[in-house]
């Protein structure tokens, strides 16, 4: 036990009035030495000029009885008192010194005013329940620290700094819930939520936060983690809805194995199987082959037909590994989209893999994705798409990003073309296509449309939809807007490509009757030519033509162009000598000048006779 003599040996080693009254507090112990204590303090006490010295003095005086020498130093303690950390120890010393305890919670409330880092407000209501036990003035505390994480960047773990100093330090097992719960409420990232929970060590309270967590993530990394809170919480069911959320996006060989532990863990087998079946499928190399021969030998191995399936495979890997070694050389060296879709295509074609030949397409496409938007650079990675996978969802998508992005109808036609003879997935592409077309028909009628939009757009759903009845309708939309010979023309050779040929000889004699002039009976006489229509169809309406012409010169325009356009000199000679009553003077000249040039002397028998 302590006496003075024992003391004494200590007192030479003191250097500060809290070592000092530390020594003296021991001598006040069983048995006590008052007189040794008094003198202690005697010796320091007018040395004493900071709070937390003066309080610390008053505590032995207190302790002494001598209760007016003890406020006299907390008063001068209450005097010196010139920060907030000494506000915390002048408090202490109001309580336990004078017994004031409101006095103690007004210079708790002074040192709150002056804290306003997370760390200290934590730590004054840990020292506020210590001392006073006061929890309603720490929840206080704890308001105006939940306030400043607010404020802090690693917001997820201040509230988990919160959390534990409340559960440690409260004893109120509603107030900690309510502080997760406002928490939670703040927070949205899968990982933060996730720490939340975990720091809870309740895996009742932490369901509905794991939930969230559940909810919100979109990679297999975070919901790998939550899947260890889970299954160390024995939580079978919710493991279930974990790994089936996770099955949806593996996309390896390493995370579908996992996947396929954790079902047999919850004795789902079916679900095993399948992803089981998809690592099998996404294998790059002969290890990853080999785990999965272990994985079946170990949960399957009465599937005798898989085992072998998979020991083959396996042979093939190690047979073809220096091939492997040579395109992951190639790999290596990859820098551009094109030679990237090129080396899926020798590695579908020379390997049959084609779990190796997707992983290079998901290059080319996040290389794509690093460049200014162009179709024709997508175009070769859709058809990789669908000639080396059944990734129907993946190809769904790039489609429906190319037709999102597009706006010029020169890309849109490309893509509707490139959807329509998918290789594979014909049916896919062609639904996707009809639905693109569907829009850019609304689009159409919302708008200021020409007749060329529509029969474009006709021409699309003819030649690559085959859908002659749409591209019928679209044509009656385009022919409300024709009105030349032109458009007239070219609306009648698509109606021709729908199977409806009376429909279309009939717009060819209202493109006829549209021909104003000679000039527009040659140009009209030309585009029929292009279409490749009969010599027969052709004369029938460029004769359609010439009956429209109503002056004389136009009328000689429209004969020159049989000699210009069917070389029939026979039927111009016959047309020249229909119209020439029509000239006179000047103009009979010009005529007779025409007629000359055109079908020659075989027409003039007095030019013969004078040779």
């Amino acid at each position: 036990m302590a006496t003075r003599e024992t003391l004494s040996a200590q007192a030479a080693s003191c250097n500060s009035p809290e070592d000092w009254t530390a020594l003296a507090h021991a001598a006040l112990a069983e048995p006590a030495d008052t007189a040794y204590a008094k003198e202690l303090m005697d010796g320091i006490v007018g040395d004493c000029q900071f709070t937390k010295d003066l309080v610390a003095v008053a505590t032995v005086y207190k302790a002494l009885g001598d209760d007016a020498q003890a406020a006299e130093l907390m008063q001068q303690a209450e005097d010196y008192c010139m920060s907030g950390e000494e506000q915390i120890a002048l408090a202490e010393g109001k309580f336990k010194v004078l017994g004031d305890k409101a006095g103690a919670l007004a210079s708790y409330e002074q040192a709150l005013k002056e804290t306003n880092n997370v760390a200290p407000l934590l730590a004054l209501a840990k020292t506020v329940i210590d001392v006073t036990g006061d929890k309603q003035f720490a929840k206080k505390i704890y308001a105006k620290a939940e306030t400043k994480v607010e404020t802090v960047a690693a917001k997820a773990a201040e509230y988990v700094k919160l959390g534990q100093a409340a559960s440690a330090d409260m004893g109120d097992p509603a107030f900690v819930t309510e502080l997760y719960e406002r928490a939670a409420s703040k927070l949205s990232a899968p990982a933060d939520l996730l720490l939340l929970a975990n720091s809870m060590n309740d895996p009742v309270r932490a369901k509905p936060l794991y939930a969230k967590v559940l909810e919100g993530s979109a990679d297999v990394h975070s919901l790998g983690k939550l899947l260890e809170a889970a299954q160390a919480a024995n939580d079978a069911d919710f493991v279930k809805l974990i790994l089936d959320k996770m099955a949806g996006l593996a996309s390896t060989t390493p995370e579908l194995l996992s996947l396929t532990e954790g079902y047999m863990a919850v004795g789902d087998a079916a679900s095993a199987s399948k992803t089981l079946d998809s690592a099998e499928e996404k294998v790059t190399s002969a290890d990853e082959m080999q785990r999965v021969v272990d994985a079946t030998a170990k949960h399957f191995a009465s599937d005798a037909e898989r085992l072998e399936r998979g020991k083959q495979k396996l042979e093939k890997r190690r047979a073809n590994q220096a091939r492997y070694v040579e395109f992951q050389t190639l790999e290596n060296a990859l820098s551009s989209v094109k030679a990237t879709l090129h080396l899926a295509d020798r590695v579908a074609e020379e390997l049959a893999d084609a779990s190796y030949a997707t992983k290079l397409i998901q290059r080319a496409e996040k290389m794509l994705a690093e460049e200014s938007f162009q179709f024709g650079r997508t175009q070769p990675l859709i058809v990789a798409i669908d000639q080396h996978t059944d990734d129907t969802d993946w190809l769904a998508r790039v489609l429906d990003e190319c037709a999102s992005k597009i706006s010029y109808f020169i890309w849109f036609k490309e893509l509707v073309h490139t959807a329509t003879h998918l290789a594979r997935h014909p049916d896919l592409g062609r639904e996707k296509a009809r639905a693109y077309l569907q829009q850019w028909e609304a689009q159409l009628k919302s708008a200021s449309a020409s007749v060329y939009d529509y029969t474009k757009l006709a021409q699309v759903v003819i030649s690559d939809l085959a859908d002659a009845s749409w591209g019928s309708t679209l044509l009656d939309a385009a022919k409300t807007h024709a009105s030349d010979h032109y458009a007239l023309a070219h609306i009648a050779h698509l109606t021709a490509q729908t199977g409806d040929a009376a429909g279309a000889d009939a717009l060819y004699l209202q493109a006829a009757a549209a021909c104003k002039n000679g000039d527009a009976c040659l140009q009209l006489q030309h585009r029929l030519k292009s279409y490749l229509l009969s010599d027969a169809q052709q004369r029938a309406i460029y004769t359609a033509c010439g009956n429209n012409m109503a002056t004389p010169a136009d009328k000689l325009r429209w004969v020159e162009g049989i000699d210009d356009g069917f070389r029939d000199k026979a039927w111009a000679s016959q047309a020249y000598a229909e119209i020439a009553d029509s000239f006179s003077g000047a103009d009979k000249a010009r005529f007779e000048q025409s007629r000359m040039s055109r079908v020659g002397d075989a027409f003039y028998p007095y030019r013969r006779h004078a040779a």
